[in-house]
């Protein structure tokens, strides 16, 4: 009988310890991937074809390109536990040559190595995206890798995008997986350990994708979150759902950082997108999608609703910071099949319209 509680005990534990830690994995993994997802539709849409065609060449035009290239995946930095981000491809020879940009990392001479080196030559050679086909260690440890890659509207590959992920908490849970597999026939209190380290865990993966799409200026979401919202929304709006994307440019902001600083500059940016906030309406999340751009998108909204909440932004005159009203150049657009592929195509139409309400202003006062 004691023979069988035991077994019963290490069997039950070894189970949910598996399941458990087996869901939480995968979603780490998955988490991941949609961030790297958006980071690819980014850097796609900011760079150029002639960039990848040109980097690592010793001209004019490959200088070029690479101070592009950097300048683009300079935007990214500071997303969550992405750690190395680079254009990469191979000459005619086949060595590689590489655009890097390091995040987090003084080392700029990084090139992948082994397993690395491997699945970056693979996505390069065969046009394929490898996605983190294993945890990969390197001089920083836990290395989940990505590669996506590039090609011309010949559909020739001309490049792949690289991606390495910090995967230490992973690694830190695999460890501790094969220390757990020793002591589980221990009794039941190496059960209820287990659990307590599954429920910790979990803890952990929420504040995790918390901190990675949340804007920690303005605490609203940010350009990744806005990033996958907007994919989501993708399906949406082909079914016929109506989805219109705001974009808000605030004004005057360099102004305010030139002549009170800028941490005057940060609260009313913070100000500013509350405001913006409260004029969209309760529930409805709004990102920080740039230094001084703000967004929403909105679901299910009619065409009158749009147009009122685009006149309360107009009208708003509260004040933002040390008695400046409220101060932004908005802009709305809804998708419309036919004329939008995308809601790609929505966000440009959007920003257009922003520029336009810019350029009017500006006409009126004194806007930079």
């Amino acid at each position: 009988m004691y023979l069988i509680l035991i077994l019963t005990v290490v069997i039950v534990a070894g189970g949910v310890f598996f399941t458990v830690y087996t869901l939480t994995y995968n979603a780490m993994v998955n988490d991941i991937r949609d961030r790297a997802a958006g980071i690819k539709d980014f850097i796609i849409q900011n760079l150029y074809v002639d960039d990848f065609r040109d980097i690592g060449e010793n001209t004019e035009d490959g200088v070029r390109a690479s101070e592009h290239v950097h300048e683009v995946l300079g935007w990214l930095k500071g997303t969550s536990n992405l750690t190395r981000l680079y254009i990469a491809k191979e000459n005619e020879a086949g060595e590689l040559l590489m655009s890097l940009r390091v995040l987090n990392d003084p080392d700029s001479n990084y090139v992948p190595s082994g397993a690395l080196l491997s699945d970056l030559r693979l996505s390069l050679r065969e046009g394929v995206a490898v996605m983190g086909s294993g945890m990969y260690r390197n001089d920083h440890g836990g290395v989940y890798s990505i590669y996506w890659p590039v090609h011309d509207a010949d559909q020739s590959i001309i490049g792949t995008v690289g991606m390495e992920f910090n995967a230490n908490i992973v690694y830190t849970s695999l460890r501790q997986a094969a220390i757990y597999s020793l002591v589980l026939s221990a009794a039941l209190l190496v059960l209820i350990s287990i659990v307590a380290y599954l429920s910790m865990s979990r803890v952990t993966e929420s504040t995790y994708k918390r901190l990675a799409y949340t804007d920690i200026l303005t605490g609203y979401e940010n350009r990744m979150a806005f990033e996958h919202k907007l994919r989501e929304c993708g399906d949406l709006a082909d079914q016929g759902k109506s989805i219109t994307l705001i974009i808000c440019d605030v004004n005057n902001l360099k102004v305010i950082n030139d002549t009170i600083g800028h941490k005057a500059g940060d609260a009313y940016i913070k100000n500013t997108a509350d405001l913006i906030a409260k004029n969209i309406g309760e529930g409805q999340p709004i990102y920080r999608i740039g230094g001084d751009e703000i967004a929403s998108i909105i679901v299910g909204k009619r065409e009158n609703e749009i147009e009122a909440i685009m006149q309360s932004l107009r009208n708003e005159k509260r004040s933002t910071y040390k008695n400046r009203p409220f101060s932004c150049a908005c802009g709305a657009a809804t998708f419309i099949k036919g004329t939008d592929e995308t809601l790609r195509d929505t966000f440009k139409r959007a920003d257009e319209a922003m520029y336009v309400e810019k350029k009017r202003q500006k006409g009126e006062a004194n806007i930079r």
